[in-house]
Order: C-alpha cells, then sequence, then structure tokens
C-alpha cells in the first residue's frame, strides 16, 4: 500500500465503495435501458383474408308512370297500369304479393312552354308515378324477373326498370370468421419475419380492423370506406387487420 493509502486509509476505501457503486449503477442502468428497449420492440404486421359468397336475398323495383291533361285522369291511368304490373308479376311470374310493396305517389306538374322555350305560366300536364318492389330470398330469380320485365313495356306500359340489388345476409356471423382468419395471417406473417431475424415472438401489442371490401369475383377494387357490391350474385368479401407484436 501506497503512503498516501497508509496516511487516508478511510478515503481510499470511500472511493473504492463508490467506483464499485458507479460500476454497479451503470451496469443495472443499461440492464434497464435494454429492458426498455426490448419492451418498445415491436413488429407491425397486416393480415387478410378473402372468401366466395353468394347472395342469398334480391331487391328489384321497377317505376310506372302515367301522363294525362290532369290530375284526376293521370291518377286514372296510372292505377290502371299498376293493376296490369301487378297481374303480370303475381299471376304469369308467379311472384307472391307478401314480397310486393308499393311505394308512395309522385306528382310533378308539366309547364306548358311558349315557343321561345319560355314557361307559359300554365300547366299543360301531370305526371303520376309509383315505385313497385320485389323482395325474394332468391337473388337468380330475381335477376330473371328484371331481365323479362321488357314484356311491359312491349305491352305498352310506362314502365321503367332499376338495376336489381343482390345482398348477402349472414355478414354479421362471416365478419367474425374472416376476421379469425385475417388474425391466423397476420400472425403467421409475423412469426416468420421475426424468425428470420433471429428472434421470437411476442404478445399482441395492439390490433387495428380495416374495413371490409365486398366486390365482384377477383376484383381489386378498394375503398377507404369499405365496399359493398349489389350489382352481382358471387361475391368476394375481403377483411384486412393490423397487429402490433412485441419482438422477444
Amino acid at each position: 500500500m501506497s503512503a498516501m493509502s497508509e496516511k487516508f486509509p478511510q478515503l481510499f476505501s470511500g472511493l473504492a465503495v463508490l467506483s464499485l457503486s458507479l460500476v454497479l449503477s451503470a451496469w443495472i442502468g443499461g440492464n434497464a435501458i435494454q429492458r426498455i428497449k426490448s419492451a418498445d420492440n415491436m413488429i407491425s404486421v397486416t393480415g387478410s383474408a378473402r372468401k366466395a359468397i353468394k347472395s342469398d336475398y334480391g331487391v328489384w323495383s321497377a317505376t310506372v308512370s302515367a301522363e294525362r291533361a290532369s290530375q284526376k285522369e293521370a291518377y286514372t291511368a296510372l292505377q290502371g297500369y299498376i293493376a296490369k304490373t301487378r297481374q303480370y308479376l303475381v299471376t304469369e311470374k308467379q311472384v307472391p304479393e307478401t314480397a310486393l310493396t308499393l311505394g308512395e305517389l309522385n306528382t310533378i306538374s308539366i309547364n306548358e312552354l311558349l315557343p321561345n322555350g319560355n314557361p307559359s305560366g300554365k300547366i299543360r300536364a301531370y305526371q303520376l308515378s309509383q315505385n313497385i318492389e320485389v323482395r325474394l330470398n332468391d337473388p337468380e330469380r330475381i335477376k330473371t324477373l328484371a331481365q323479362d320485365s321488357t314484356e311491359l313495356v312491349a305491352r305498352d306500359i310506362p314502365f321503367e326498370s332499376n338495376p336489381p340489388e343482390y345482398l348477402y345476409t349472414k355478414l354479421a356471423d362471416l365478419r367474425v370468421e374472416m376476421l379469425a382468419e385475417a388474425t391466423k395471417d397476420a400472425r403467421g406473417r409475423a412469426e416468420q419475419i421475426v424468425k428470420t431475424a433471429g428472434s421470437s415472438l411476442g404478445p399482441v401489442r395492439s390490433v387495428w380492423t380495416g374495413v371490409f371490401q365486398i366486390t365482384k369475383p377477383n376484383s381489386t377494387e378498394v375503398s377507404g370506406e369499405g365496399m359493398y357490391d349489389t350489382s352481382s350474385i358471387d361475391k368476394d368479401i375481403t377483411a384486412v387487420l393490423t397487429m402490433n407484436f412485441a419482438v422477444d
């Protein structure tokens, strides 16, 4: 021991304890930082699932109209057209009465025009219209009705068909199944990535569920608000979610 240490033994003893304390503090602090970094180590992965579905419900509607010089004449003519349309659907096409719905009556006043194209201030005629709708748990039959409805035009019925809508009524149950599949896909992707990096996958930190896309088969269309195609009987439903995992 040097003369200095012999002269001030308590000082050197204190310095030694202090040095050891600093080393221990640095080691503990370093490990604490490492643990914090590990806790913040995350991987974000997107998973998806797609399934082909077939519509199980169909809606088709059409507008029947009549135009006459007076409201009374237009109304009488319209009721005749509506009666013929109902008879056609129920008798000839075997549509149940319970599947038919009549909408509200709409009236439009048609102004008389002067030779220069300006309104004369008089009403030339009245146009009355009414919507008739068919709803069936049979999309194929709805499709056929819409296609065959031109027969009514051939019978001089002022008739305008609207595009049929094809719906899927079991979406609530299917969404649960699709999210489970998308979750499985996301976990599989995450496990593969961290395995390649020489790490292991930790617990789920957060999950973000995206909107569902219901599109025509094999369509690449997407929307931030989600899509619901009603123009096709056969559809694809796609679910997407993003999962954040801790990485050990």
